[in-house]
């Protein structure tokens, strides 16, 4: 988000979650300034794969509610919650814009297929958001639009156990050498570098390794950590993992 905050003349205060990606609700309430006028969230969030809790997100609806904050919450990786239900902060803050869509859930990414739900009290945004909407991109083409309603009756669940299960197998297969924290949600794994220096590990993971990922730097402001996507093959994740922890053995070496 950094960019469209910044073209339209804002600044972004960060919430540093750093080591486990658990966001703390009193670290919030600190970066807020007279000046603030929304809070981001992402939950399940990339690139972590860390979910929000009942608890946390109540929290927060104190802390928004007593800065009169609009609370957008990007719940695009909605559908990908392995562990526990996934709860949005959109039902205790009525203050809240929900953003979905279903380039992840029904892999249809090309599509730039969404949609933003918003309480009634809420209607002359959304109508500045449609007007926006409509000279920039004008609508979905028709058919993606008949299939995004097919969509929602479609019951999801056993391709969403099938990523629980590559999920595991990125846990079982890099936790011990990397120090993997356990994503709990998304399709990706936030891993730690071998030698602190993630532009550096991903460089020789692609060069040396034919391994795909990308570094730290690209969604945080640390470059400590690499991010991993899982929304592949059994197969490939194997191969992944075998080579990753080939080369991480170089550094421990």
């Amino acid at each position: 988000y950094p960019q469209h905050i910044r073209f339209l003349g804002g600044k972004c205060n960060f919430v540093d979650t750093y080591p486990d990606f658990v966001l703390d609700p009193q670290k919030v309430e600190q970066a807020i300034t007279p000046r603030t006028k929304m809070l981001f969230l992402n939950s399940p969030a990339n690139p972590t794969g860390a979910m929000l809790t009942e608890e946390q997100l109540r929290e927060i609806t104190k802390i928004a509610r007593k800065h009169d904050l609009l609370v957008i919450s990007d719940e695009i990786y909605w559908d990908f919650s392995y562990d526990h239900p996934p709860v949005s902060i959109g039902q205790f803050y009525e203050n809240t814009l929900v953003l979905r869509g279903f380039s992840k859930s029904h892999g249809v990414p090309g599509w730039r297929l969404g949609y933003v739900a918003a309480r009634a009290e809420h209607r002359e945004l959304i109508d500045r958001m449609t007007t926006l909407q409509q000279y920039s991109f004008v609508c979905p083409p028709h058919p993606f639009q008949q299939a995004a309603l097919t969509a929602l009756r479609i019951d999801m669940q056993e391709q969403i156990m099938r990523y629980k299960r590559k999920r595991d197998m990125i846990c079982e297969g890099l936790g011990e050498t990397f120090g993997l924290v356990r994503p709990t949600g998304a399709f990706y794994a936030f891993v730690p570098a071998p030698g602190g220096n993630s532009t550096a590990f991903v460089k020789e993971a692609i060069q040396k390794e034919d391994v795909l990922c990308i570094p730290g730097t690209s969604f945080s402001q640390r470059d400590t950590h690499f991010r991993l996507s899982f929304a592949t093959s059994d197969d490939q994740i194997e191969r992944g993992i075998e080579r990753l922890n080939r080369l991480a053995g170089m550094y421990d070496a």
